[in-house]
């Protein structure tokens, strides 16, 4: 079966581009024919391909929450030149069905229906459906150009149920190589790496440095924490390349001087060494706003981490409260640090809870996430 996939970004750390690779890594395997199609050659480029996927690049039109007067003005002629493209590439190779792997690209959509193919379309946007109107909008305009839709979570899935629109909706977790992170080793090297020697706690969050991740919760909490447990060391890790992340950053560095954690908090960048980052890390955190799955919550679980998430989107589904995970009060660092500082006051129970954790990961792994995808794809083309 031949798929055309759309993704919006090229860029080095992308949760969309993760769980596709993820995805995409279970079914070509299974005999999908995989044509990925990006806004440009990146660094996710050559990974997809190590994948056996091929790499098409297109003039995408993204829709963004902050598009400005003029920006929105010139937006149907950009759509309608995506459309053309992702069009010619679908009728080049043949393609059997289009799959658009986030809700910010209408291209796919229409160019499937101008082609009589089926479309497949993946909403993992977060759980902030604001403005209304504006979302009211595009959920019947995202439903009207499916054939069928995955949301990454029951809190995103709401978005369309609230409006009447949840016929077409499947709830489909975001894939795992659970493997890779159950397996992965504890290393001292990452450890030292990330800012702490010997064995004390190492308290981390992964994620890009943005705004809506509101990582100065963290910085916030991890100096309560640090007030509590001298031995205690913290880590950010994850970068910042659009501007708003880059501004965003320097921000987060001023709040870590103002807090007077410099030595003790390190903003490690991006790696490309997640399991080992989660195995080396006491207690997962992550702050984030309205997220609408948390893949590296996922991650962390999968690596028997014990986790502390916001009270708020889609983490709070994945730990279900005190099983799996601990909540906190969004936005709240006492809160946060009440929560990290228990798990790192009960080593033993925390060690408890991330490896049932852990047992929940299982139900994120990739190849029995494909089985579902592929059924679906086999059912909407008619195989």
């Amino acid at each position: 079966m031949r798929v055309v996939y759309l993704n919006p970004f090229s860029q080095e750390v992308s949760g969309p581009d993760e769980s596709l690779r993820a995805l995409l890594g279970a079914l070509i395997p299974l005999g999908v024919e995989a044509h990925v199609v990006l806004p440009a050659r990146g660094p996710q480029a050559p990974r997809y391909e190590a994948l056996g996927a091929t790499v098409h690049v297109a003039n995408l039109a993204m829709l963004r929450r902050d598009l400005s007067p003029g920006a929105a003005v010139l937006f149907p002629a950009r759509l309608a030149r995506a459309v053309g493209e992702v069009r010619a590439i679908a009728r080049r190779v043949g393609a059997m069905l289009i799959h658009t792997n986030m809700e910010v690209l209408l291209e796919g959509g229409l160019a499937a229906r101008s082609l009589g193919i089926p479309h497949v379309h993946h909403y993992r946007g977060n759980t902030l459906d604001e403005p209304r109107l504006v979302f009211d909008g595009l959920t019947a305009i995202w439903t009207a150009l499916a054939d069928h839709i995955y949301c990454i979570s029951r809190a995103t899935a709401a978005v369309f149920e609230r409006r009447g629109r949840g016929a077409k909706v499947e709830v489909l977790y975001n894939p795992l190589d659970v493997a890779v992170f159950a397996g992965a080793v504890r290393s001292s090297d990452v450890r030292a790496a990330l800012g702490v020697t010997g064995d004390g706690p190492l308290v981390g969050t992964v994620g890009r440095l943005h705004p809506r991740k509101d990582v100065e919760t963290f910085v916030r909490a991890a100096a309560l924490v640090a007030s509590r447990a001298p031995a205690a060391r913290f880590v950010v890790v994850g970068s910042a390349e659009a501007p708003i992340e880059v501004e965003y950053e320097r921000r987060v560095e001023a709040l870590v001087r103002e807090v007077g954690l410099e030595g003790r908090l390190v903003l490690a960048g991006a790696r490309r060494d997640v399991p080992a980052v989660m195995k080396a890390l006491d207690v997962f955190v992550l702050t984030s706003r309205h997220e609408g799955f948390g893949r590296v919550v996922a991650e962390a679980m999968a690596a028997a981490r014990p986790v502390v998430v916001a009270r708020e989107g889609a983490p709070p589904e994945l730990v279900e409260e005190d099983r799996y995970g601990v909540c906190a009060s969004p936005a709240d660092p006492g809160d946060f640090a009440e929560k990290i500082s228990a798990l790192l006051a009960r080593p033993e129970a925390a060690a408890a809870m991330g490896a049932r954790a852990a047992e929940r990961a299982r139900g994120f792994d990739a190849p029995a996430v494909a089985d579902r995808v592929l059924a679906r794809y086999r059912a909407l083309a008619g195989e």
